[in-house]
């Protein structure tokens, strides 16, 4: 645990081997749960950030768990989220499936013009690259590798970087204005 709050050196030596030590446990848990090996990796990545941050911010300090322990608790509950969120779009989307001659009243239209622009504009709030990049990898379920092609992240990892960070400020936009909970469920 000290050496994650030393120099960059020992940090990095330390996260190399931490990283190294639980990635097949996570891999495993997530693909034997309905996850294929590059979400495995985008939820490993994650979870490796959430965790570095936690001791960094004394949130963790390995006295009441085993890093991989604490490792595998946080992967568990990123990998639980992302299966709640595709099965949530996935009924979604099934829902919508309506007869051809169903017409929308202009009210149930207008209704749902109006929500999807509140959503957009506290997309908005985040920039034009969180807004994009966050459509992009949680609405369109792509991977960070497709993100990567798209867009004009370098790589995957400043990509995921990027996402993390993204999500933490729309986590903030929401605390603050908790009206938007409600819009947000709605549309999810």
């Amino acid at each position: 645990m000290k050496l994650l709050l030393a120099g960059k050196t020992a940090r990095d030596n330390a996260l190399k081997t931490i990283y190294n030590d639980n990635k097949n446990a996570i891999y495993s848990y997530v693909i034997s749960n309905n996850g294929s090996k590059v979400e495995a990796k985008d939820v490993y990545q994650e979870t490796i950030i959430a965790f570095y941050e936690n001791v960094r911010d004394r949130k963790f300090n390995g006295e009441r768990s085993a890093i991989s322990t604490y490792i595998y608790a946080i992967a568990k509950f990123k990998w639980l989220n992302q299966l709640k969120k595709k099965g949530v779009i996935n009924e979604f989307h099934q829902k919508l499936e309506l007869p051809d001659d169903f017409v929308e009243s202009p009210l149930t239209e207008l209704i749902h013009k109006e929500q999807k622009g509140l959503v957009l504009d506290v997309l908005g709030q985040l920039g034009t690259t969180c807004k994009n990049l966050l459509v992009e990898s949680i609405y369109h379920n792509k991977t960070m590798k497709e993100i990567v092609a798209e867009t004009s992240f370098s790589n995957e990892q400043i990509a995921r970087n990027k996402k993390y960070k993204c999500m933490k400020q729309l986590k903030k936009l929401i605390a603050e204005n908790p009206h938007l909970v409600k819009i947000l469920k709605f549309n999810g």
